[in-house]
């Protein structure tokens, strides 16, 4: 593999100019995420829709990269000369060798491929009969669209392909620096959780611990800190909850994010009103209208729980 196919959604509802400004961003996030990482890459551009990332590194490249919020789908892929002759001959190896990793004996494949420019001669249609007969003619397979075993993916745009077999699924949202800055409370799980969800709608969050029990912040911090890239923020510890107003006018912060549940606002002075009297700048509690559901599949996730 050569290359990263790398997909975005939310940002390409924007105007031209926004999404410019948006793409950049994420460019610049997947760049630091690759430098966080080690990883050496040959250039990162966008175009029609897409950003590719040239590496011949792709997939410790998409391992890293599926952290970056602002991205929907990526897949490691070879990049060619859009011919025929050239995607057959690559559509056949990446098929061989997704075969070989998964064990399988006769496989079920299909082919699906898109013209993302349309200089290339023959229609999305057309490329998916051809390779998926160059493909049949070359091994023992069959083909079914429905309940396939590998899916073999072409994208074509400015005289080069995009062959790839596998579609790994990010978190979306945007990316980190498009939404200002907040301070985030991290004090436990859930405060994690919030900071992490606030990070995938595009806010650089500065986490801050107020108090003792400093370990359990420096942990979770370890946890989000991966997956941050695009945010200059670290961890700051602070004897009390007073000094936040003093750094939430330091790093020109337009908010602060807490961790609090429907049930947290039980008793006869709920927290929020207490919030509104402590912080000069406004409040944000994005668990309180989640559900539950939603919320531990999350939590799974960002813990790695089993």
């Amino acid at each position: 593999m050569n290359s990263v196919v790398v997909r975005y959604g939310e940002i390409g509802t924007k105007s031209r100019q926004t999404r410019a400004w948006f793409e950049r961003i994420l460019i610049n996030n997947i760049r630091e995420a690759l430098l966080d990482e080690g990883i050496e890459y040959k250039e990162i551009f966008a175009k029609h829709g897409r950003i590719i990332v040239r590496t011949n590194k792709a997939r410790e490249a998409s391992n890293a990269l599926v952290r970056v919020f602002g991205i929907v789908s990526l897949s490691p892929a070879m990049e060619v000369e859009a011919s025929l002759e050239k995607i057959n001959k690559t559509a056949l190896t990446l098929f061989r060798r997704k075969v070989r990793e998964l064990g399988l004996d006769r496989p079920r494949f299909r082919v699906t491929a898109r013209r993302i420019t349309k200089e290339f001669p023959l229609n999305s249609l057309e490329i998916q009969a051809k390779v998926g007969e160059f493909i049949l003619n070359n091994e023992d397979c069959t083909v079914d669209l429905h309940e396939y075993d590998v899916e073999v993916g072409i994208e074509i745009m400015e005289g080069k392909a995009y062959i790839f077999t596998e579609k790994i699924k990010g978190w979306g949202g945007l990316p980190i620096g498009t939404q200002g800055k907040m301070v985030g409370l991290l004090q436990d799980e859930l405060s994690a959780l919030a900071i992490f969800l606030m990070m995938k709608r595009g806010v650089e969050v500065i986490p801050v611990h107020v108090g003792d029990n400093v370990e359990v912040a420096r942990e979770l911090w370890g946890i989000l800190r991966k997956y941050s890239y695009g945010s200059k923020g670290r961890l700051v510890v602070v004897e009390n909850i007073e000094r936040v107003n003093k750094l939430i006018s330091e790093f020109g912060a337009k908010g602060v994010v807490k961790g609090l549940r429907p049930e947290n606002l039980e008793g006869e002075l709920p927290e929020i009103e207490e919030d509104k009297r402590m912080f000069k700048v406004p409040v944000y509690y994005p668990l309180i209208a989640l559900p539950d559901e939603y919320l531990e599949e999350v939590k799974e996730k960002l813990f790695n729980r089993n």
